[in-house]
């Protein structure tokens, strides 16, 4: 019975005030807008994300830092990475001499890819700060702490990209 009170009580601490489960559903209702949006243009949400990065990379980029980079787990960064250059998006620049480490880049196939999808992108955008509000990106960015590097005198990211 007491084991059923103190379930009882941490059920309510945790809807009343979970943090965890807020941020959860945040990233589901507006990964859901994206991914709505970006689909009629081919891509995901992630591959989107992997694109960005690579368009403006000054060469090729190591998964490892890719994966750092965005945040994310190395085996999502590669499972996209493996579809990317079925569809010839991405190549392979580099390999390691183990086999395990690679570096990727963006081809022309991808750029064009990425350039389509800038209309389904504007639209989720512009959706996403509907939900959200016009402050949502400098909010998220100081929550995050991925302010461009120089705003405020340090590199916030310090994930190298080659």
């Amino acid at each position: 019975m007491e084991q059923d009170t103190i379930a009882d009580d941490l059920a309510e601490e945790v809807r009343s005030a979970c943090l965890g489960m807020r941020v959860s559903r945040l990233h589901r209702v507006v990964a859901r807008v994206y991914e709505q949006e970006l689909q009629t243009a081919g891509l995901s949400l992630p591959q989107m994300e992997i694109l960005t990065v690579l368009v403006t990379a000054a060469g090729p980029v190591r998964q490892a830092a890719l994966a750092a980079q965005l945040r994310a787990e190395r085996s999502t960064v590669s499972r996209n990475l493996a579809l990317m250059q079925k569809r010839g998006w991405v190549a392979v620049a580099e390999t390691s001499p183990t086999g395990r480490a690679m570096s990727v880049t963006i081809t022309g196939t991808g750029v064009a890819a990425f350039t389509r999808a800038s209309t389904a992108w504007r639209r989720a955008q512009a959706t996403a700060v509907g939900i959200l509000g016009a402050d949502a990106i400098s909010v998220l960015d100081q929550w995050l702490d991925l302010r461009p590097e120089g705003a405020d005198g340090s590199d916030a990211d310090n994930c190298p990209t080659t």
